[in-house]
């Protein structure tokens, strides 16, 4: 088993997305394996550090109420401004069962790339895997020195861990050197952000409304 935990609490209704955050914890929601989900509360600090030290493919645990529960990260929601981490789902995972994954590219060499006036075009960010849990890496490093103008990278052309499987079109085009461009090199964010669409107040209400079923239950 993994030994990165983090402890969580259950969030109850009382405790208000925007009060949490004030107070220094990261609300979200941790999806069981039957489809049960559970509100939570993550101090905001412990998950920081975790996503810093091993990134957000991280397989690690959730100590709550007596109970250590495998998981993995299915999404995190940022403030779309500061960055900051407003809300996360979890996914309590078998970690000898496999799971598909989607991991970011991380370009190697590009130093050499400028220095030739070259640029690279990017056509895809992340490439999606499939292994068990503790084998999902945090990134995959792919070298870029050397390429000429008209050479492309492919998912083909990608190495990975032999416990691991590529789901995308090996054929599919991963980056392309050009002449003249200028193309942001670094992969962008690869998940949603968190936009006031997404309102603390339908948060909280469907809070309420998901545990006055589980109390009439």
């Amino acid at each position: 088993m993994s030994d990165k935990i983090i402890t969580a609490n259950i969030r109850t209704p009382d405790k208000s997305a925007n009060r949490l955050r004030r107070q220094g914890f990261v609300p979200g929601v941790m999806y069981g394996q039957e489809d049960q989900s559970t509100p939570i509360m993550i101090e905001s600090k412990s998950l920081k550090r975790l996503l810093r030290e091993a990134g957000q493919n991280v397989f690690f645990e959730i100590a709550m109420e007596n109970e250590v529960k495998p998981v993995r990260l299915q999404e995190i929601q940022r403030d779309p401004v500061t960055k900051e981490i407003v809300h996360i789902d979890a996914q309590v995972i078998n970690r000898n069962q496999k799971i598909k994954a989607k991991v970011p590219i991380r370009l190697e060499g590009t130093y050499d790339i400028e220095k030739r006036g070259i640029a690279l075009q990017r056509q895809k960010d992340s490439i999606e895997v499939e292994g068990l849990p503790q084998h999902i890496p945090s990134h995959i490093n792919v070298l870029v020195q050397g390429l000429a103008q008209g050479d492309a990278i492919r998912v083909a052309d990608i190495e990975i861990s032999e416990e691991l499987s590529i789901l995308d079109d090996t054929e599919e085009i991963v980056l392309s050197a050009v002449k003249n461009s200028r193309i942001d090199l670094e992969p962008g964010n690869i998940v949603e952000e968190y936009t006031t669409t997404k309102s603390d107040k339908n948060e909280d209400e469907n809070l309420e409304e998901s545990q006055g079923q589980d109390n009439n239950e």
